[in-house]
């Protein structure tokens, strides 16, 4: 006999991120201006001051959510700074240059 792991209550009240194409529309209409819309129902974004990929942010980036409460929904904004885009870059430079392994001198 399987054991469900989840309970029903507690899967009602997660929240998920928004799918790539409903990111790519909300992140739309932020460009375009307007006050951006949930894809999947059409009510307004709620803007929340938390973050909850807050503990991935790096250096001195901020950023805030916007969310959906009826479906349970949202989408993480990151704001970076000049230094922190650095970080980054370095971040992934080094990570490349591992992968490639780094070619070894012989001694001789």
């Amino acid at each position: 006999m399987r054991r469900e792991t989840r309970s029903s209550a507690r899967h009602a009240d997660s929240w998920r991120s928004f799918d790539t194409r409903a990111r790519r529309k909300v992140d739309a209409q932020i460009r375009a201006g307007e006050r951006p819309c949930c894809p999947h129902c059409q009510t307004l974004l709620e803007a929340r001051p938390t973050i909850r990929v807050a503990r991935y942010l790096v250096l001195d980036a901020t950023g805030y959510d916007l969310e959906c409460e009826g479906c349970h929904r949202y989408r993480s904004i990151v704001r970076h700074t000049a230094r922190s885009l650095r970080f980054v870059r370095m971040r992934r430079l080094v990570a490349a240059v591992q992968a490639a392994g780094a070619p070894r001198t012989a001694l001789a």
